[in-house]
C-alpha cells in the first residue's frame, strides 16, 4: 500500500505510524521509520526563526507518491507512508515522515534512506530558512 501527501497542518507521528502498523501483515519482517524535524543552526541562517517549505510545483501530491511507488519496486516493499509539511514551520517540528515495511531489514533501511535522499534533492519542495 502507498500512502504519499503533503500538508500544511502539523502530523502526529506517533498516530500515522499505529496507522501504518494495523495496515501490516505477517509477510512483514521489519518496518523501518525516518522522522524528519527542522533542527538548528541553519545551512544559511545559522539562529534562523522558521523555515519555510515552498511547493515548487503543483503536483507535489503526485511527485511523492511517484517516490513511494518507485521505492516498494525497486525495494520490493510491502507498504510506504511519505508525509511532507508544507509552509512555515518552526525548529523542532516534524517536516518529514518516511515509513517503509518490507520481509528484510536491509531492503528497508535501504529504502528509507533512498526516499529521504530523493525528497531532499530539493527538485519539488525548497526549504527556505527566514532570518
Amino acid at each position: 500500500m502507498i500512502t504519499a501527501y503533503a500538508t500544511e497542518q502539523p502530523f502526529d507521528h506517533l498516530e500515522l505510524y499505529s496507522a501504518f502498523l494495523e495496515r501490516e501483515t505477517d509477510a512483514t519482517g521489519t518496518v523501518v521509520l525516518h522522522h524528519g524535524r527542522v533542527k538548528r543552526p541553519g545551512k544559511q541562517v545559522p539562529n534562523f526563526s522558521s523555515v519555510e517549505l515552498k511547493p515548487l510545483s503543483a503536483d507535489v501530491d503526485s511527485r511523492l507518491a511517484t517516490i513511494a511507488r518507485q521505492a516498494e519496486e525497486r525495494f520490493k516493499l510491502n507498504q510506504v507512508l511519505i508525509v511532507h509539511r508544507l509552509g512555515i514551520i518552526g525548529a523542532c517540528d516534524s517536516v518529514l515522515l518516511a515509513v517503509v515495511s518490507g520481509k528484510t531489514r536491509d531492503r528497508c533501511f535501504e529504502a528509507c534512506s533512498w526516499i529521504v535522499d530523493e525528497v531532499k534533492k530539493e527538485e519539488f519542495i525548497q526549504l527556505i530558512e527566514l532570518q
